[in-house]
């Protein structure tokens, strides 16, 4: 009776060994994780090439006929982050300032930006999959008739956007 509460005792805990043993961590990916990263866009005064200046009620969409809603509507911030495309190596979109004035005296104006640049896929973990950097970014400002540019220049300040640590790009107005 005692060699067999013994063998027992000891498949039991045989059988809990193995199914502690066997367990596997959670696949979550941590909340810090690096992911693809947004394009980070500073607006500066053009006038003396180095305040920061807020557009007025500026609204960014996506000139992409499947994106129907606007990234960013009638804010006014010196600082922004958009996405770009993960699957195609030029993304476009349309700058409106005054973009919600009531005042009929203040027109809203449209600049079209686009953004090119190459891809690679960078591993993060099995939870977290693979992220994109964007490599040799370079940017093309589309010149209006009539109103005109409201956007004077843009300047890339990273070649490589792999974080959203600093601005990757500047834009004077």
């Amino acid at each position: 009776m005692k060699v067999t509460k013994s063998l027992l005792f000891f498949a039991a805990t045989l059988i809990m060994l193995h199914a502690i043993s066997s367990c596997e961590r959670d696949d979550i990916c941590a909340e810090n994780t690096p992911t693809t990263p947004l394009l980070i866009i500073r607006f500066i005064d053009n006038n003396d090439g180095i305040t920061f200046k807020s557009p007025t009620d500026l609204r960014v969409k996506s000139t992409d006929s499947d994106i129907t809603e606007n990234f960013l509507d009638a804010i006014t911030q010196d600082s922004i982050a958009i996405p770009l495309k993960t699957t195609e190596s030029i993304t476009e979109f349309e700058f409106t300032i005054n973009a919600n004035s009531e005042d009929p005296d203040i027109i809203a104006n449209t600049d079209t930006v686009s953004f090119q640049y190459t891809i690679s896929e960078e591993y993060v973990s099995t939870a977290c999959g693979f992220r994109v950097i964007y490599n040799t970014l370079t940017r093309t400002l589309t010149n209006e008739d009539g109103e005109g540019n409201w956007i004077k220049d843009i300047r890339i300040q990273q070649l490589e956007v792999n974080n959203e640590n600093a601005a990757h790009v500047y834009i004077f107005h």
